[in-house]
């Protein structure tokens, strides 16, 4: 299949300079992929004044396997995740081996032991009853920031952290830390992914090789955590190039950073606002979710224009009685729409994404494994994650009650409104992945994460 045809002012992104940092701002479905992939045609050309080994790069696996599927003939183009790079990288100098790296469920269970162990050595003190995740999630905030030292933690400025840590707090989350960091050595893991690319700058520093990769290209760069940006800045040559693509209204995986912190050398963002994927109905619900209070605090948002399609129906809102009942909706007019369409069903977790499309057959379910990309009709059903940077003609997004959304446990780690900061983005990405229809569904109310059922945006099913 052909790669997409760049529009207007997206050719000149293909073209800018190919040395140094660029970075491009733009919204959902104003074409970054295209951009990116185009862009990494571009800078691998044989043809092109300095070019070189390209690396177009991204978060999710899902979407490697669609760039694989826009640009399976790239000559001189590597298609990755980060997390493959820097694992594959670390290989290369002999600092990776076999099963080296714990999984999510490794690093649960040994930061669940080093919580246990450093309250044992504190006054009883409530802090240490707060959920796994919120401490998951603080020492992988310190690994994707590059900090090595408590003082460092403690200068640190917190982005993404609503209610803020009080010093002696931060100094127990460090212990907590080191123990961590103890109890997964000792469990015969040398790394985490959040330590990868903390691990690959320090090995480059010494790294007297050439660099394998003239130019890297990066697909939805919001998501990579600042220690990431710059391994990459570094794995690069003094006359190669990065090119970051990125939507922070999207952002699910970093912390809200600025390019300027991570170091980065940018002397303009290009900045796209038109919106080329979603119908103005579509587009209309995600202007209003990105100008909603969750939203304000994003660094460098860029704020959604009027799309450039035709109109169309506006998203469809659903109420149901029970649960079952919403399953059952979902499950038979997913069916049946994708006959004819291609049909996103997506949700917060994979359980979720599989419950909603109980008993139907042939769904392809976007995961980590993923080897192809299909362009036919059908149903592909996952996690709002899974989905980041994909498109669909039917979009459903079920559980969408206040019940579920913002997620209990989320809450329970963060607090609401960090929780719903986080999952409004969740809900973002889910919205702008439809192209031409969207159906919303739930019981009981409707989640606040979302404009309410009288705002105008819908087409309320009764």
């Amino acid at each position: 299949m052909g790669l997409p045809i760049p529009q207007g002012r997206q050719r000149d992104v293909v073209y800018l300079a190919g040395e140094g940092h660029q970075v491009v701002l733009g919204t959902a479905g104003t074409g970054k992929t295209v951009m990116a992939i185009h862009r990494a045609a571009h800078l691998a050309d044989n043809r092109t004044r300095n070019s070189g080994p390209t690396l177009l790069l991204t978060y999710n696996n899902s979407l490697v396997t669609y760039l694989r599927h826009l640009g399976d003939k790239l000559p001189g183009v590597t298609i990755e995740t980060y997390g493959k790079f820097a694992r594959g990288y670390l290989a290369s100098q002999n600092k990776m081996g076999y099963n080296q790296i714990a999984g999510p469920d490794q690093r649960r269970f040994h930061v669940a032991q080093a919580i246990k162990s450093t309250a044992a050595v504190y006054k009883p003190n409530k802090f240490f009853d707060r959920s796994n995740d919120f401490f998951l999630d603080e020492l992988e905030w310190i690994d994707g920031n590059g900090l090595k030292t408590v003082e460092a933690y403690l200068d640190a400025d917190r982005v993404g952290r609503m209610a803020a840590l009080q010093p002696a707090q931060r100094r127990a989350v460090w212990v907590i830390r080191d123990n961590y960091l103890a109890s997964r050595k000792g469990g015969g893991y040398r790394y985490d992914w959040a330590s990868l690319p903390a691990s690959v700058r320090e090995s480059l520093a010494t790294d007297a090789n050439s660099r394998r990769y003239k130019h890297i290209v990066v697909d939805e760069a919001q998501d990579l955590f600042p220690e990431a940006i710059r391994s990459l800045a570094e794995a690069i040559p003094e006359d190669g190039s990065l090119t970051l693509f990125a939507d922070y209204a999207q952002q699910i995986y970093g912390q809200r950073i600025s390019w300027r912190s991570c170091g980065l050398k940018v002397v303009k963002a290009e900045v796209f606002l038109d919106n080329y994927r979603n119908s103005p109905e579509i587009a209309r619900l995600a202007i209003a979710m990105a100008k909603m209070p969750h939203f304000a605090d994003s660094a460098d948002l860029v704020e959604p224009r009027a799309p450039q399609r035709a109109a169309g129906a506006k998203p469809t809102l659903s109420r149901y009685a029970t649960r079952e009942d919403e399953v059952k909706a979902v499950s038979s007019t997913a069916a049946r729409v994708g006959r004819t369409s291609r049909v996103g069903v997506l949700a917060r977790t994979r359980n979720e994404a599989r419950k909603a499309v109980q008993g139907l057959s042939g769904v392809r379910m976007l995961h980590d494994d993923m080897r192809r990309w299909e362009i036919d009709s059908g149903i592909y059903a996952g996690t709002y994650h899974s989905a980041k940077g994909l498109e669909f003609d039917v979009v459903f997004l079920p559980f969408c009650g206040a019940d579920r959304c913002p997620d209990s446990d989320a809450v329970a780690a963060f607090g609401y409104d960090e929780a719903a900061s986080r999952e409004s983005r969740l809900l973002y990405v889910g919205v702008t992945r439809a192209r031409a229809e969207l159906v919303i569904s739930y019981t009981g109310q409707l989640t606040s994460l979302l404009p309410p059922a009288d705002s105008g945006l819908y087409q309320v099913a009764h």
